[in-house]
């Protein structure tokens, strides 16, 4: 291993304890994490991919409405949480799959009608590499749903901690689905308070993780903070996309790696 590669192992491992806090802070945020879901229920049918699955707080929501999900992750308690919660789900799989590296062999090949991913893309060195090999699991007419984290200009130590390499706009997310030849059919920014929180925790306060009393306290403010669902936010902490496959798209075997 040399240099480069010994420091990107330290740091994805100091990533990898803090994600696993933050996952089990949000298994207890159940109004938070339909929130978030809500802005993809509509989308989800049929065979769905998810990646970065972890403890499975929106693998849950999923599965009620998906004919087949294929949940996947790169950490392997996750993956062994998940196949014990899934253990009696017949229409639930579990696969290991780094977006780092080409499918696995599970995943490559089926083709899916969604590809969801909730904060993963941003952890993705090759970001627009990571996004042409997932459209080329997705049947044509198949959605692409995606979560990622808003405005760099609030990146701070709590993004270095959790492995993050950047933080996008409504128009640099676009670009980069355009890129992978998909058509962008719905992007908007959502969660302006939780923005705020992140820069001043973040920038003023200098924390280098998420405060879990904080976590707490914007649970119960969910229903309030929806209220914005019915505007348009000019920024927020995160962007959701949803962007399609064109109808007309071939669907070349992807080797799996």
């Amino acid at each position: 291993m040399n240099e480069e590669q010994d420091q990107a192992a330290k740091i994805r491992t100091g990533a990898h304890a803090t994600g696993s806090r933050v996952l089990e802070m949000f298994a207890g945020t159940p109004q938070l994490n339909d929130w978030y879901y809500s802005k993809f229920r509509d989308r989800v049918s049929g065979d769905v991919l998810e990646l970065g699955s972890g403890i499975g707080n929106i693998s849950r929501l999923l599965a009620r409405d998906a004919r087949t999900l294929m949940a996947t992750d790169v950490e392997d308690e996750y993956l062994d949480a998940l196949r014990q919660e899934f253990s009696e789900v017949d229409h639930v799989s579990v696969a290991r799959f780094d977006l780092e590296s080409p499918p696995p062999a599970a995943v490559a090949e089926r083709q899916y009608d969604v590809v969801i991913s909730m904060n993963v893309i941003e952890h993705v060195h090759d970001d627009l590499g990571a996004v042409r090999a997932l459209a080329k699991l997705l049947r044509p007419g198949g959605w692409m749903l995606t979560y990622v984290p808003a405005c760099n200009w609030a990146f701070n130590a709590m993004d270095q901690n959790l492995g993050h390499h950047r933080r996008y706009s409504t128009r640099s997310f676009e670009r980069l689905l355009k890129g992978a030849d998909l058509d962008v059919e719905r992007l908007e920014y959502m969660n302006l308070l939780g923005l705020f929180g992140w820069w001043v925790n973040g920038k003023l306060l200098r924390k280098q993780t998420t405060d879990e009393r904080q976590v707490r306290t914007f649970e119960r403010l969910v229903p309030l903070v929806r209220l914005e669902d019915h505007l348009r936010v000019p920024v927020g902490l995160g962007v959701v996309a949803h962007a399609r496959k064109p109808l007309h798209a071939s669907t070349p075997p992807t080797s799996p790696g």
